[in-house]
């Protein structure tokens, strides 16, 4: 428990700066924010002018505008939309589902074409699966997500018409064709992180192999299968589970780029197009809630080495 709270105790300063850096998004901006949202015929010291300033507290101190955001923000409430006068919550809210079923049957994905390709990759250590799966994971890693999105979006609308590639995405009335939608573009999404776990996972488990204890066990009697998974995948899962949770995050930025491609209303395309629009309370709790994602999924890839690891146990 001690190791637990210590975790999830780090966690406030850093989200206090991610808050900071949310905030500071605003400010940020070249130019005065008022005069990009009155128009260009608006005198800076108008009374309209002075109206928006009042509205948006930018006639507070940094300070007071920080805490009176941050305030709002812990109870949900981050503003309304520059551009279409909506709170900013709700829309987050509605679009925040497609990302995070994205992002998880990516990981999902990931780790099914990872993790065996590894321990494959280790176990034929010199051979032709061995190179032919390095040499796929290096492919994969350096083809960039946004090119083998729209070329598999191009080649099934070719040979496979009826796949759905693109198309609105309603979870509510339509889970399973939501589901469908969503496929092609976490495998997409998913390919970099795979590489990344499965290079991971045939390092950790070159070392295990060679460990005295594997040959132990072989002698024993215990079968290959087992003495991979209980002896050897088993002990090399702690590096593993690093990799998962830094392909976690990056899961979430890039999906950014794969919601784009395929037109998926995520939290990525809201943000994507409240820059474009210069709507930036919406890109302010988009940049939060996001960010904000990255840092619980390391407080749990943190916490799962208590699980995984004796020695923690024993140390907190």
């Amino acid at each position: 428990m001690r190791y637990a709270a210590a975790r999830i105790a780090y966690t406030v300063p850093v989200l206090i700066g991610v808050s900071l850096m949310s905030f500071a998004v605003i400010h940020l901006i070249p130019g005065d924010i008022v005069s990009v949202l009155a128009g260009p015929t608006v005198a800076p010291d108008s009374e309209a002018a002075q109206n928006i300033r009042h509205a948006l507290h930018l006639d507070q101190s940094l300070p007071l505008q920080y805490g009176l955001w941050l305030i709002g923000a812990l109870h949900g409430d981050f503003g309304n939309s520059l551009v279409m006068g909506l709170p900013v919550g709700p829309q987050i809210a509605s679009h925040l589902p497609v990302t995070l079923i994205l992002t998880a049957m990516s990981l999902v994905i990931a780790i099914l074409i990872g993790l065996p390709g590894g321990v494959i990759a280790a176990r034929s250590r010199g051979r032709w699966p061995d190179l032919a799966i390095r040499g796929v994971a290096l492919l994969g890693l350096s083809t960039p997500p946004f090119f083998v999105g729209v070329a598999a979006v191009l080649l099934l609308s070719i040979y496979l018409p009826s796949f759905k590639t693109l198309g609105a995405v309603d979870l509510h009335r339509d889970p399973l064709g939501g589901l469908q939608t969503l496929l092609l573009p976490a495998f997409v999404l998913s390919l970099a992180s795979a590489t990344t776990i499965m290079r991971y996972t045939r390092a950790a488990m070159l070392e295990v192999l060679a460990e005295p204890y594997m040959a132990t066990a072989r002698a024993k009697g215990a079968g290959r299968v087992r003495v991979l998974i209980k002896h050897g995948l088993r002990n090399a899962l702690l590096p593993v589970v690093t990799a998962v949770g830094v392909s976690a995050a990056h899961l979430i930025a890039g999906a950014v780029v794969v919601e784009q491609v395929f037109g998926l209303p995520g939290v990525g395309q809201l943000m994507l197009n409240a820059i474009y629009h210069r709507d930036y309370t919406q890109v302010q709790a988009t940049v939060l809630v996001v960010t904000t994602l990255v840092v619980l999924i390391n407080v749990v890839i943190d916490l799962s080495y208590y699980v995984l690891d004796p020695r923690i146990q024993q140390h907190g």
